[in-house]
């Protein structure tokens, strides 16, 4: 199984099989992501340089941003946001830390939040996409779950000035909400048919949406 979970192809053959099995959505995508991380620390370096991306930008447009990024690196147009630029050039220069940070057995996933706010533009919220994306853990209550949801994400908001302690209670807190909104598949799921609604000229249906998280991410390693 090891071999396995770090040969792209064996990765790729088991993303398509499960969709010719009926897999789809969390179940399929989700699945193939997590695979692509857990064996390889420059596929978690694509993750997160693609959660970075979503921050403040639609996601109809994350599969051309992102082979643009792979193109032209800390001079893409995509990265012209100076904070955003930053992010990225953070994980390129320590994309394995963050790797066995989130695969570290040692940390708890409010440790894991909080060790992902070191990047720059990440708060607790992406901090917890990118856990959903690389361990199907957690989730991503953002601007449109949070109004789905009826919450008020500012006080999940950290600072430069805010304690350790208070950080890892925060995390703690977020990892409780999305547990009470239904966990990282539901929460997956639910933010793909909101999309697929919301964008109609761009996606069928969720399932589409959902796949461009795995596709995006696939053809840029």
């Amino acid at each position: 199984m090891g071999g396995v979970l770090t040969n792209p192809i064996g990765i790729l053959l088991t993303y398509f099989l499960n969709q010719t099995k009926g897999a789809t959505m969390y179940n399929r995508d989700q699945k193939v992501i997590g695979m692509l991380s857990k064996g390889n620390p420059k596929a978690t370096k694509q993750i997160c340089i693609f959660v970075v991306d979503s921050v403040r930008n639609q996601f109809t447009g994350t599969e051309k941003r992102l082979k643009e990024i792979k193109k032209f690196g800390a001079n893409a147009t995509a990265l012209n946001n100076k904070v955003k630029n930053i992010g990225y050039k953070y994980i390129q220069n320590n994309y394995k830390h963050l790797h066995e940070v989130i695969h570290s057995k040692d940390l708890t996933m409010a440790d894991k939040l909080v060790a992902l706010t070191e990047i720059p533009n990440i708060g607790l919220v992406k901090a917890g996409f990118i856990l959903q994306l690389c361990l199907g853990k957690v989730g991503c209550i953002d601007c449109h779950n949070a109004l789905r949801f009826d919450v008020n994400l500012d006080k999940f908001k950290l600072n430069s000035n805010t304690k350790l302690a208070t950080k890892i209670k925060k995390a703690q807190e977020y990892i409780e909400l999305c547990d009470q909104a239904g966990g990282s598949r539901k929460l997956w799921n639910g933010w793909c048919a909101f999309i697929a609604t919301k964008y109609p000229n761009h996606f069928d249906n969720a399932n589409d949406v959902s796949r461009v998280h795995a596709d995006a991410i696939v053809s840029v390693m």
